[in-house]
């Protein structure tokens, strides 16, 4: 009884783990394509700087600045999701190591049960000839 209650106890938190490294697997893809996203924001802010002693029209002016602004806006959005991933990559891989913490106990407990269960047929085989032989 307590075997299978380990066995089933195990396999839970098996699947626990899979669910927790496959949604970490997707945060880590999705953290990668924002650092990307992130870089080529920048980079377009950067390209889209005012040259220095060109003549722009006041409409131009208005144009670039709204589009910076824009962008501005855009990359402290995608840098604060970034932070937000973050915490949530550290919160799983906390829960994947508090599962491989529990799955080591299981498998600490079920060793002490087969232990016993082997003492306990030990003792068993040792009493039951010594009867016999009376």
């Amino acid at each position: 009884m307590a075997k299978k209650k380990y066995d089933i106890l195990s396999k839970l938190k098996k699947i626990r783990k899979n669910k927790l490294v496959s949604n970490l697997g997707t945060l880590n893809k999705e953290q990668r394509k924002l650092e990307r996203i992130n870089s080529e924001l920048k980079d377009m802010l950067d390209d889209s700087k005012f040259e220095i002693g060109k003549t722009i029209t006041s409409g131009a002016v208005r144009q670039v600045s709204t589009f910076r602004k824009n962008l501005q806006d855009k990359i402290q959005v995608s840098e604060n999701r970034e932070v937000h991933l973050k915490k949530e990559i550290d919160t799983y891989l906390n829960e994947i190591s508090k599962v491989n913490k529990q799955q080591e106990k299981i498998e600490e407990k079920k060793k002490e049960n087969l232990a016993i269960l082997e003492q306990n047929k030990e003792i068993r085989n040792s009493i039951i000839p010594r009867v016999k032989n009376l």
